[in-house]
């Protein structure tokens, strides 16, 4: 067995989710295709598809060696054209990553028009979640970050930072009153994004904390704004959104005097991971139309 065309059948069935695809793009035929698998799928002593009339379903082996396969014909690719003095050809495959649901259709998406303009052997699978992703678990290549990160097992670059203003609808400050100091914070119902419970403050009188609470725990940061807008409670709400149309949205801005400490924008991957070609193009094209906005 050819073990770098079994590799190679196996990464583009995996992406394309059919025999059929792979054989008009190889010139195979779709039977030699599947004989191709099923040498791979004996050789590992594990079934990597499961086969339907319509569709391929990997399997959780597959989804697991993918990743692997994938760096591995990166890598040849690669040492191939060093070797011959060539350029690497056009990367191609599919890229997996993970973005911030409101950043990303923000901020992120009008970017990733642009990639696939660009990068057209490229398929991007973007997961769209606030929720923080273990990247190696969930066979992602890349993700997109909002605050510090916790882990040192990551590489990171810089796409800025994001800044927040304090806001309340006029109805809830009506009713609760209107915080003077951050400390007054601890006494209002506050609308808590994520796993977060402290909020810090810069000022001239230098940095302040205050542990907050409230009715409502949400990670997504159109739903804060909303539930801001609901007369809920108090929230900081991300710049992204109240950029352009601050005044329509009727909002109260609190605490002038104090700001709320921004949070660095990174895109992230794991310091195991070979980077692909992919990968590098995706990096470098956001990190420099990110920095435009």
């Amino acid at each position: 067995m050819d073990i770098t065309k079994a590799y190679s059948t196996f990464v583009r069935a995996f992406e394309a989710g059919s025999f059929s695809a792979v054989a008009r793009e190889t010139g195979m035929t779709q039977s030699a295709v599947s004989k191709v698998i099923a040498a791979l799928e004996a050789s590992l002593g594990v079934q990597l598809f499961t086969r339907t009339t319509r569709k391929l379903h990997p399997t959780s082996e597959a989804t697991q060696l993918y990743e692997a396969a994938r760096q591995m014909l990166d890598t040849l690719d690669s040492l191939s054209s060093v070797a011959r003095k060539t350029p690497v050809t056009e990367p191609s495959g599919v890229l997996r990553l993970t973005i911030p649901s409101s950043f990303g259709r923000r901020r992120v998406l009008p970017v990733l028009t642009r990639f696939i303009e660009r990068y057209p052997k490229i398929k991007l699978d973007v997961v769209m979640t606030d929720n923080v992703l273990d990247l190696i678990e969930e066979g992602l290549e890349l993700g997109i970050r909002i605050g510090t990160l916790p882990s040192n097992t990551l590489i990171a670059r810089s796409l800025g930072i994001v800044e927040h203003t304090l806001l309340a609808s006029p109805e809830y400050l009506a009713r609760h009153g209107r915080p003077d100091s951050p400390l007054e914070l601890g006494e209002h119902q506050c609308i808590v994004y994520g796993n977060t419970s402290r909020w810090d403050f810069e000022s001239e009188h230098g940095r302040q904390s205050v542990e907050i609470s409230g009715p409502l725990r949400i990670n997504d940061a159109d739903s804060i704004c909303d539930a801001v807008r609901a007369n809920l409670g108090i929230a900081q709400v991300p710049d992204w959104i109240i950029k352009d149309d601050f005044a329509a949205q009727g909002l109260v801005p609190l605490l002038d005097d104090y700001y709320p400490i921004p949070k660095p924008v990174s895109i992230i991957y794991p310091q195991t991971r070979f980077l692909s070609p992919r990968a590098r193009c995706f990096i470098d094209l956001v990190v420099a139309e990110l920095r435009r906005i």
